[in-house]
């Protein structure tokens, strides 16, 4: 080490070290102490939000368990009527919700033959014939009574003149079995009403007729084998 000439101690730069140490330390110190007093603080703060969530858990369990309420009023809306305590009003008028304009009215027995005419119009006479191909009166009345009545009758002019009950010739209603003599030969029809009357003409097919000056005297007999008023009902005998 060097040492000044004329008995003077060390260099002013050895004189310097302590105080530079002293600041060092210090600072060293100072620095240290902060850095454990964050985290000291941020320690306590968590344990205590800890301790506080631990007690709110403990009062929630000590409460009684609540149930979601239920919103019956939506049960009860204007909308939703199967709840509903009104008794009905029996005076109330449905009449309105019902259109009778739908409503078809029962259709006559005459109404029923008038259909079966215009189901056969045209269809010429054969002897022994009994479609759309030809067909002669008994079959026609035949036919007639099984589509229309859902009753059979006999083939023949002859076995349905047993049939049923006789009619005045002044009291013929719809359906009713007509049996002529025309030209010496036996011929039926149906009559659709008291002045009109179907069956298989040998010359015109199947058509309507009147009780002219021509059938009138000609009609030999008048059976009722259908209840006009109980929609045909079968009142004869036969099978």
């Amino acid at each position: 080490m060097d040492f000044p000439q004329g008995g003077q101690g060390p260099r002013r730069e050895f004189s310097a070290l302590p105080g530079f140490a002293l600041i060092l330390f210090v600072f060293w110190s100072l620095g240290g102490c902060s850095s454990k007093q964050v985290d000291s603080t941020a320690d306590l703060s968590a344990a205590m939000q800890d301790s506080l969530a631990y007690s709110q858990m403990r009062r929630d369990e000590d409460q009684p368990a609540r149930h979601r309420e239920f919103d019956y009023s939506i049960l009860f809306s204007r909308d939703n009527d199967y709840f509903s305590t009104s008794a009905p009003d029996e005076s109330a008028d449905f009449s309105s919700l019902v259109d009778t304009g739908d409503i078809e009215p029962v259709p006559s027995i005459g109404d029923i033959v008038l259909a079966q005419y215009e189901d056969w119009r045209g269809v010429r006479y054969r002897m022994g014939g009994t479609d759309y191909r030809g067909i002669d009166c008994s079959a026609l009345v035949q036919a007639v009574f099984k589509d229309a009545f859902e009753m059979d009758l006999p083939r023949t002019s002859s076995e349905q003149a047993k049939l049923g009950e006789a009619v005045p010739r002044d009291e013929i209603q719809p359906g009713d079995l007509l049996y002529f003599i025309d030209r010496g030969r036996k011929h039926v029809g149906v009559a659709v009403n008291e002045s009109e009357f179907m069956h298989a003409s040998r010359k015109k097919g199947v058509v309507l007729s009147k009780f002219d000056g021509y059938w009138t005297p000609r009609l030999k007999r008048v059976r009722r084998i259908l209840d006009c008023n109980e929609m045909a009902i079968p009142r004869y005998n036969g099978g």
